[in-house]
């Protein structure tokens, strides 16, 4: 016989969870504390009839709403609380674009989509509790709202879209549901208040700017399904310390982790074919390429790293390491012939080398007719 669930809220997180009436206790698959079942559901059933009697009331100031074919298409009144009328199934694109006095939105059950810039820029927006049955949030929908302080993403969403909480300033937590396979660029770039994250581990792609600036983010970790970090994906994440990079990631792109000065140490995993993506970071004071690795970029502004190891599957380097003046300790195959990308060595090692008459490339000393290094091989040019 099959079980019959029923829509409950959990008691202790406040999360949407569905439990067999028949039993008298349950437990929250999202923070395994567990509750009473008749008290989980009567809270449901009570939340769900406060937002039902607000969407009839609307009926009273329905003129402030203009409505076409389900679609809010734009807001023209003044309140601080706002229902969604019973005929709407999206919220329109702009439709309370820069309200300046919205504070807080209840949209019922039957609303699916909320469109592109939406709510951007209501600055004294506080408080939207999204529909279990919500669909989409659309690109922009509420950047620049500075006063909203918690997002929990609907169960039924697959993405969030680009730019979508950007530059909420005051955003201290998300909850994402586990179905979640990508995060748009710029979704969360800007949420300087942002404390935690936990990325679901369904997620495939981490757009470019995702959550850079998010100051007081401390850990991260990236689940298996992500191959590439985008461009400034965490960059001036000052915070970060803990980072944890799954084996599926195969390239690091320009300044993903960039001015991320909190960072101490940092794995990569073997597998990784690019490095880049970690300039300004200058809490690093040791980094290690791993092997099979052919391409490393900019690690310029590193102003604490004191050695580096490099696999020889890297051939070639193009600059990316100025103002690192502590990195003397450089563990390469291939440095004799990139020394000069190393400045600091190089100013260092090098010259010291010349003045005690040494080979450049590996302090070996010269064979007295041929002039080539007799550890080597290499001719003397200077």
């Amino acid at each position: 016989m099959d079980v019959a669930t029923v829509n409950a809220i959990c008691t202790s997180c406040g999360k949407t969870v569905e439990v067999d009436n028949q039993k008298d206790a349950w437990v929250c698959p999202y923070c395994s504390t567990p509750f009473v079942v008749i008290k989980a559901i009567n809270r449901y059933k009570a939340q769900h009839k406060d937002v039902a009697r607000k969407v009839k009331a609307v009926k009273k100031h329905s003129a402030d709403f203009e409505i076409k074919d389900g679609v809010l298409v734009a807001y023209k009144g003044s309140a601080e609380e706002v229902a969604a009328p019973a005929e709407v199934h999206k919220i329109g694109e702009n439709a309370f674009e820069n309200n300046t006095t919205l504070k807080r939105v209840i949209l019922h059950d039957k609303v699916e989509i909320i469109g592109g810039y939406a709510f951007r820029g209501c600055t004294a927006l506080e408080e939207i509790k999204f529909p279990d049955d919500l669909k989409d949030i659309e690109g922009w929908a509420f950047r620049g709202c500075t006063s909203l302080k918690s997002v929990v993403i609907p169960p039924h969403m697959q993405r969030i879209a680009d730019c979508v909480f950007a530059d909420c300033t005051n955003l201290v937590s998300i909850e994402f549901p586990e179905c979640i396979g990508e995060i748009g660029a710029f979704a969360f770039s800007g949420c300087k208040n942002l404390e935690v994250i936990e990325i679901p581990k369904y997620v495939s792609i981490i757009g470019k700017y995702a959550f850079s600036g998010c100051e007081k983010l401390e850990k991260v970790v990236i689940p298996e399904g992500v191959s590439v970090i985008e461009e400034c994906s965490f960059a001036n994440c000052t915070a970060l310390s803990a980072l944890g990079l799954s084996r599926g990631i195969k390239s690091i792109g320009a300044s993903a982790f960039q001015n991320c000065v909190s960072l101490r140490n940092v794995e990569i995993p073997a597998g990784v074919l690019s490095v880049d993506g970690f300039r300004g970071c200058t809490g690093l004071r040791a980094f290690t390429v791993p092997p099979g690795t052919t391409a490393i970029g900019d690690f310029s502004g590193c102003t604490n790293l004191e050695q580096i190891s490099i696999p020889a599957s890297v051939k070639k380097i193009s600059g990316g390491f100025t103002e690192c003046p502590k990195l003397l300790n450089i563990a390469w195959s291939n440095l004799a012939e990139n020394a000069v990308n190393f400045p600091a060595y190089y100013e260092t090692v090098v010259a010291s080398r010349k003045t005690a008459g040494k080979c450049v490339y590996c302090g070996g000393d010269f064979k007295l007719i041929s002039k080539t290094c007799k550890v080597c091989g290499k001719k003397k040019d200077y």
